[in-house]
């Protein structure tokens, strides 16, 4: 699928600069695109836009298709006339090198709300064409999102399996005789992802205009609170009450001895077999309608996944369920012809994985923090090369901890030796000498987290999984960190590899 050597960088929409709090669809993203031309790169990787719950993270979402509103241009919807200037004098700090969850949400969501309300009175005697075929064209999520979002608002925020039982059990005439009077809200919560719609269509327009193309990120799980579970239970193992039966995880391993929880219902593969696939269908169809490329988050999981019995806090007592395997890859690619998928394959990979990358063609992932010993400049292999990820170390972070070292160095037994000689070294710039070496190599996609380019150490890593705490995902760059000098030096090192 991937043909010729190209390269990009990950780098999640909330890390972008900005004066307001977070990354968000205005002016800095339109900026980063453009220097990502002036590097040579084709590929901006970003991580799920998801609406996420409260741990901030975009792996735990309260809709597979509701998009984060902290991600709208405040300064777009003043010049859309909807804010007024005044509204973006802070009366609070928000310019700190880390993003403040819990004081940005309090400042940005009441401006969302007067923007949308707005444009409602904007609107109230003549109808806007563009608002009403948004709404039409995902009516399918949209108004079960929204009276998500209004009914989790009247029960104190309480999870929707708190919720009265007609209520929580998506009784449609419940619902109606309790929202026929929230009508005004309800569109108010479609104006604030229509806001995010207009706002990334246009920026993913001005990206393929400069020949940069998105790569989306597809979580296999969504959450347990979600707005797509409460309307679709009968897609998910739980019992009557909506309760999970069983949930995510992982078993045991050499690293972790109880193995892993992560908690998300496990899904009713077989009510989805019946159903053609059909949430999976229009989940990617509306994923592939925002993005060029689509990451997909355990694809190893198509084919065998973990579950935990739900009363059990640790992995060690779940067991092995198959997936759905290649007729739900046949069902994606014969539904969504535009489908690009990126397999996030690591860990133990088996045969059974490979061969249903190749049936498709579809490339898989391979981190140089995972595998350096083994990485060699002429092999060639169909899987997109990073040097890390969003759960892993920076690399200069990394490197410091693992590699610094000569004694623990020199036994690690490297492929190649010209690898050997740049860890060696320890050069000041060895974050660019390992980019080099990896943009040299035959793997058709290099991606490089953001960190990594300008050399940024373990305070800056995006996240540490397994744990919760107020520095993941909250990282920002800074203007300066992308200067021309650097810009200068990645665009030489792109063309010099032949990425160019």
């Amino acid at each position: 699928m991937l043909k010729n050597r190209k390269s990009g960088i990950l780098l999640h929409i909330s890390s972008l600069p900005s004066k307001h709090g977070i990354g968000d669809l205005g002016e800095q993203a339109y900026h980063f695109i453009d220097k990502l031309e002036q590097m040579g790169q084709v590929y901006w990787q970003i991580l799920p836009t998801n609406e996420p719950n409260d741990s901030n993270s975009p792996y735990d979402t309260s809709s597979a298709f509701a998009q984060n509103p902290m991600f709208i241009s405040l300064d777009l919807l003043l010049a859309d006339g909807l804010l007024d200037n005044s509204d973006l004098n802070h009366t609070i700090d928000l310019n700190s090198p880390k993003i403040d969850f819990n004081r940005l949400k309090k400042w940005k969501f009441p401006l969302l709300l007067k923007a949308a309300i707005a444009f409602q009175k904007k609107f109230k005697h003549k109808q806007n064409d563009d608002f009403k075929a948004f709404c039409e064209m995902n009516e399918y999520w949209l108004n079960s999102y929204a009276a998500y979002k209004v009914l989790k608002d009247k029960n104190n925020d309480l999870p929707w399996f708190e919720w009265d039982n007609d209520l929580k059990c998506f009784n449609g005439k419940a619902i109606e005789r309790v929202l026929q009077y929230e009508v005004e809200e309800l569109e108010i919560i479609k104006i604030i992802q229509y806001f995010f719609n207009k706002q990334w269509h246009s920026l993913k327009n001005y990206a393929n205009e400069k020949n940069i193309s998105l790569i989306g990120d597809l979580p296999i799980y969504i959450s347990h609170d979600s707005a797509d579970v409460w309307a679709n239970q009968q897609l998910f193992k739980l019992d009557d009450d909506g309760n999970m039966i069983v949930k995510s995880g992982c078993p045991p391993d050499y690293f972790m001895e109880e193995g892993q929880v992560w908690g998300h219902p496990i899904y009713n593969w077989q009510i989805h077999e019946e159903d053609n696939y059909s949430w999976w269908i229009s989940r990617l169809s509306f994923l592939t309608s925002t993005v060029d490329l689509v990451r997909f988050d355990h694809f190893n999981g198509i084919l065998k996944y973990w579950e935990i019995p739900v009363k059990h806090e640790n992995g060690i007592n779940g067991k092995w369920s198959n997936g759905p395997g290649k007729q739900f890859i046949d069902a994606l690619y014969d539904n969504i012809p535009r489908l690009k998928i990126l397999a996030e394959d690591l860990g133990e990979l088996s045969n059974e994985v490979i061969e249903l990358r190749s049936f498709k063609n579809i490339p898989g992932m391979k981190v140089f923090q995972f595998d350096y010993e083994n990485i060699s400049k002429n092999e060639k292999e169909n899987k997109v090369l990073f040097t890390g990820t969003h759960d892993n170390d920076t690399l200069i972070g990394w490197y410091d901890k693992e590699l610094k070292d000569p004694f623990r160095n020199g036994k690690i037994n490297f492929k190649s030796s010209e690898l050997r000689q740049i860890i060696d070294n320890n050069s000041k710039n060895i974050h660019l000498e390992i980019i080099r070496y990896c943009m040299e190599t035959e793997y058709p996609l290099v991606i490089i987290p953001l960190q990594d380019l300008i050399g940024l150490e373990s305070d800056c890593r995006m996240n540490e999984p397994g744990t919760l705490n107020d520095a993941n995902w909250s990282w920002k760059y800074n203007l300066d960190d992308l200067n021309d000098s650097l810009v200068h030096t990645m665009k030489s090192i792109t063309h010099n590899s032949g990425r160019a």
